[in-house]
This record gives C-alpha cells, sequence and structure tokens, in this order.
C-alpha cells in the first residue's frame, strides 16, 4: 500500500481535531464524575450530629441561628456551619462557660470518632480545634463570649440582676474527600 504526503496530511488534518474533541469530552466526563456534592453522607458524625443544644452553657438561649454554605469540588466536598446565640449568665462566669463549651465539644469530637489534631487559643481569646475523621478533615473555631446588650437581647424586662447577656458563636468548616486532599479541587 502506497500512502502519498497530501493522503497523510489530509488525514492528520481530519483525525486531529476529532481526537481533540474526543479528549475534551472525555475529561469533561471524568471531571465531571470526579465531582463531590455535600450532602449528610459527607459529613462527619460530628457534623451531622452538632446543634446549638450540645453547648453545656447555663440557662436557655435568649435567640439562636446557624447556617452556613457548602460547596462541591473535585475529590471534596466542603461543609461549612456558623451557630450563634445569646443567653444570660452569672456576671462574671464567662471563663466558666467557656471551659464547659470546650469540654463539650471535646467530648463530642471524641465520642463521634473523630481525633483532635491541634488545638489553639485560650477560653479569654477564642479557641480552635483541628481534628480528623474517617475521610474528614475539619475545624471548630469558638469566637470568645461578646457581652451583649441586655435590652435587646432580653426584652424590655431586661435581665436579673446580676446576670449578663452575651452572645457565643462557634463556626465549623469541615471538607470530605473522596480518596486523598491531593486531589481535592474547589469548583
Amino acid at each position: 500500500m502506497n500512502i502519498k504526503p497530501k493522503q497523510l496530511l489530509k488525514a492528520l488534518l481530519i483525525a486531529t481535531p476529532v481526537l481533540l474533541l474526543c479528549l475534551a469530552i472525555f475529561h469533561v466526563v471524568v471531571a465531571k464524575a470526579d465531582v463531590v456534592y455535600p450532602n449528610p453522607e459527607t459529613e462527619s458524625a460530628f457534623l451531622g450530629g452538632y446543634t446549638l443544644e450540645n453547648a453545656i452553657v447555663p440557662g436557655t438561649p435568649f435567640a439562636s441561628g446557624s447556617g452556613g454554605p457548602d460547596s462541591a469540588g473535585r475529590g471534596c466536598g466542603s461543609h461549612e456551619r456558623e451557630f450563634q446565640f445569646w443567653f444570660a449568665i452569672p456576671s462574671g462566669n464567662e471563663t466558666a462557660v467557656m471551659a464547659a463549651v470546650r469540654r463539650d465539644l471535646e467530648s463530642l469530637l471524641t465520642r463521634q470518632g473523630s481525633r483532635i489534631t491541634a488545638a489553639h487559643g485560650d477560653l479569654r481569646k477564642g479557641f480552635q480545634f483541628d481534628y480528623a475523621a474517617c475521610h474528614s478533615k475539619g475545624s471548630v473555631i469558638v469566637d470568645p463570649l461578646v457581652i451583649a446588650d441586655p435590652p435587646s437581647v432580653a426584652g424590655p424586662a431586661g435581665l436579673p440582676l446580676g446576670q449578663s447577656a452575651v452572645k457565643l458563636r462557634i463556626r465549623i468548616s469541615e471538607t470530605w474527600y473522596k480518596a486523598s486532599e491531593i486531589i481535592c479541587g474547589k469548583l
């Protein structure tokens, strides 16, 4: 079989774009197949079960809120939660409340199968835990207690004498990895 140079060039000019198109389609299909969307299956037991009611604090919260964005990624899915609540404590007990919250978080993390990999901060300035659990890595950040304006928190009746209104903010961010954190890429 004798192939002329013009025929070979013509075949290459046709085959090259077709091959490039096939590679592009393959890349898109593989990339989409590797996207991990955040859902309950990609949350650790700690993140999936954490609620404001878990925090050991005296008194009943006046108000509370939680939320946070979740995001998909290539090979990983990320979750973020922010919990805030306002409550009354005996004046001067801020450190005791923060110590109770710290103990509660440490206990919950270990009971839920997570391993605390690092701890930073202190009770007055706030603290942070980094943790790992199976396919997940995350951090819990507890901001220092903020003294709130009693009338805006407790309403017109105010607070009993010797009580302070405080705000507690806890932020949890966690990433679930399909195989390895090395291949994780945010979308």
